[in-house]
């Protein structure tokens, strides 16, 4: 399978900062979510922009995440859901509203802290939302874990190709996952199917952003069914047209920054609110 973004930073991507982070601001906090196999580093150039529009950020390392394999390995969907919660949690400390915003499985992980959640997420973006993988490649993680059953967590992929990115210098930079422990994906299809039944309890306003190319995710079956099972009575789907799957650094990052800014800005406290309360 051909993972959202990666691990361990591969040979050509030296240089690129995979660590977590955090940038201030007031009014508004946006917590950041990476993918599966992902790095902090494909929600980074985002960040960045939203820091300089006065959003302050939070961008968090998912449990067992940009380091080694083996790491990943022993690593449940609830641990990766941990590490969300944390981040919400070190942002409330500011009690200012708090906008989450998920690429990939990190749009699932999202969806399930704003069902959650409640109020303490007063706004969702899902970018590239990963609820559903192409058919062939659940049916075949599905089928290998009936066939081999615990022997899976001992092994490995191999990912001689790079990551799911139309533009060819974004793509040459990105850490790209080597080595994939085969229980990852797996997760990735329980984790879905735990929070595929809660979308209808989410009444936040959403925006979904999706590709057209995405070759990771179908678009068309992922927008279609978080469209119909969102509970949220504001929502809209954005689909672009040039980029792959991670959509955050690839040729339409731009549009993913207006648009993320655009809705993120509309939930901030104006400062004469601020000050009043």
């Amino acid at each position: 399978m051909k993972s959202d973004s990666d691990e361990p930073p591969s040979g050509n991507s030296a240089g690129v900062d995979t660590n977590e982070f955090f940038f201030p601001g007031e009014g508004i906090s946006a917590l950041l979510i990476h993918g599966l196999t992902g790095t902090p580093y494909e929600m980074r150039y985002l960040g960045e922009r939203l820091a300089a529009r006065g959003v302050r950020v939070r961008g968090v390392k998912l449990a067992g995440h940009a380091g080694l394999p083996e790491e990943l390995g022993p690593a449940s969907y609830d641990n990766w859901y941990e590490s969300v919660v944390n981040g919400l949690e070190e942002l409330r400390q500011y009690s200012e509203p708090i906008a989450v915003v998920g690429l990939s499985m990190g749009a699932v992980l999202s969806a399930r802290l704003a069902a959650d959640q409640g109020e303490s997420v007063a706004g969702l973006a899902m970018l590239a939302p990963a609820f559903f993988l192409p058919a062939s490649t659940s049916i075949a993680l599905r089928g290998l874990r009936g066939v081999l059953g615990s022997i899976t967590e001992r092994i490995y992929l191999h990912n001689p190709g790079a990551s799911d990115i139309h533009d060819a210098a974004a793509r040459s930079i990105h850490p790209n996952c080597r080595l994939m422990p085969l229980t990852a994906p797996m997760k990735l299809l329980d984790l879905s199917a735990l929070v595929r039944p809660m979308l209808p309890r989410i009444t936040q306003p959403a925006l979904v952003m999706h590709a057209r190319r995405d070759h990771t995710c179908p678009m068309r079956k992922n927008v279609d069914y978080v469209m119909k099972h969102l509970g949220s009575a504001e929502k809209r789907a954005v689909e672009l047209e040039e980029s792959y799957h991670v959509i955050t650094v690839d040729s339409e990052k731009e549009r993913v920054v207006d648009e993320v800014a655009e809705f993120v800005e509309r939930f901030r406290i104006a400062p004469q609110k601020r000050a009043a309360g």
